[in-house]
């Protein structure tokens, strides 16, 4: 597959872009070759530009200085990359680390000429935007879920080591958040989940715990 073909089935919109800007697409395209586990982008190297993925796999991720990481997405055939070229986005910086699962063929526009394109053509740049949003949608789920699922454990272990005889809690939301290091609007949504899971009664400053057996086996879990 040529580049012409792998920009046609990875850009929805090209049946809506100019002659001129479809060949300024093509120009500014080149294909790079990747061998499996070799690093794409870390937080210590600049950006690429724009990545399109012509084959293989690509696994985007967060990494601590303790080593710890975690996965935000994979990129798959035909799949683009805006996070590559996340230091032409101003006011937003990225520490996201690439890096190939498999041997990797892809098509990279470099920052400069992406950024080029950009400022010309509205139809790319509300195009790159729709997509941003998507991948960003998609990127604070995965953030949630790897919060919410450390986060149950110290909410239930909070909640047993504070209830009074009578299994009470007569506490804000925000002053756990305060307590525990979080947000409000988490805290809120885990206590809501314990509700719906019937471990708690949510009550006007006041928390019931209905089954302290199962909240028990959360925090234990």
């Amino acid at each position: 597959m040529n580049i012409q073909e792998t920009l046609k089935n990875s850009f929805q919109i090209w049946n809506k872009l100019n002659e001129n800007e479809k060949s300024e697409l093509i120009s500014a395209s080149k294909v790079i070759n990747f061998k499996k586990n070799e690093m794409l982008q870390s937080r210590d190297a600049s950006c690429l530009g724009l990545i399109i993925l012509k084959k293989g796999i690509i696994r985007a991720y967060l990494a601590s200085d303790a080593g710890k990481e975690i996965t935000l997405y994979k990129l798959l055939e035909n799949d683009i990359c805006l996070f590559s070229a996340g230091c032409i986005m101003k006011d937003i910086n990225f520490d996201i680390n690439l890096i190939c699962e498999e041997d990797v063929e892809l098509i990279l526009i470099p920052t400069e000429k992406y950024n080029q394109i950009l400022e010309k053509s509205t139809v790319i740049s509300n195009y790159a935007s729709d997509i941003l949003s998507s991948r960003f949608s998609d990127t604070i789920w995965i953030l949630e879920q790897f919060v919410f699922h450390s986060l149950d454990k110290r909410v239930a272990n909070y909640l047993i080591e504070h209830i009074d005889d009578d299994n009470n809690l007569r506490i804000t939301h925000e002053k756990i958040a305060n307590e525990l290091g979080s947000a409000r609007e988490v805290i809120s949504r885990m206590l809501k989940y314990f509700e719906n899971e019937s471990l708690i009664k949510l009550e006007r400053n006041n928390i019931k715990v209905i089954n302290l057996k199962k909240l028990n086996k959360v925090a234990e879990s």
